[in-house]
């Protein structure tokens, strides 16, 4: 009878079984929410890196801006802000200025007096692979150079969908701005429409576009010299 109550006092194969499958049920559960939650926080990063990809590039065009000479000085020339559009109709803006703004090169950051070109260019390692836009920022420093240089290319950030730029004269917001037939004078604000498409890593999903815009104007002291400059003419 010791051995018989020994025995009784064991588990059987089927308790066995449905303690494993009971072990297995919870595991599955736990494991896919914790799939749940890392997919949610990949998406969420997928989601917000964009924006800030496209807030950074929008913080470098400002900075650009704002240290923005006249358009008559010795080493400034003039400011040049062109409606452009693609083969499809999306915005692709262009604009040309010398600004005193540092910029980094690829040993060192540097200042002085730049010449800066802001323009969309065709992307041929975009995610997709099928061509989208990259926001290029073309710097030349050596502004005094006997000779042409080949300005230093920066890619402020890929994907991108569209870039629109409007200038603010005072009374109304314009598509294109040339200081040269606007005696010399510089917009007193502008804004920026940047649009960037993403979609998240390994999916198939279609792009999703996400859009920034940003108004800023143009420093006052800046505006001040253009006002006594063509006053004294």
């Amino acid at each position: 009878m010791t051995g018989a109550a020994a025995i009784r006092k064991g588990f059987t194969l089927l308790e066995m079984l449905a303690a494993m499958s009971l072990m297995m049920a919870a595991a599955a559960c736990l494991y896919s929410s914790l799939y749940t939650g890392f997919r949610a926080k990949r998406g969420a990063e997928a989601a917000i890196e964009p924006s800030i990809v496209a807030a950074n590039a929008i913080e470098i065009i400002k900075q650009d801006i704002l240290g923005v000479l006249p358009p008559n000085g010795v080493l400034a020339g003039a400011f040049m802000g062109a409606d452009a559009a693609d083969a499809s109709g999306a915005d692709s803006d262009i604009v040309m200025l010398y600004t005193t703004h540092a910029h980094a090169s690829e040993s060192a950051v540097t200042g002085g007096v730049s010449e800066i070109e802001l323009l969309l260019e065709s992307d041929d390692d975009d995610y997709d692979g099928n061509g989208g836009y990259k926001l290029v920022r073309r710097v030349t420093t050596n502004l005094l150079s006997p000779k042409t240089l080949d300005p230093e290319e920066q890619v402020l950030c890929r994907n991108v969908g569209s870039l629109n730029i409007r200038y603010f004269d005072g009374y109304t917001w314009l598509d294109e701005w040339d200081s040269t037939g606007q005696d010399d004078t510089l917009p007193l604000a502008v804004e920026i429409d940047l649009q960037i498409t993403y979609k998240s890593s390994g999916s198939d999903e279609q792009g999703r576009p996400c859009r920034l815009i940003q108004s800023f104007s143009i420093p006052c002291g800046v505006a001040g010299s253009q006002g006594m400059e063509m006053s004294g003419t």
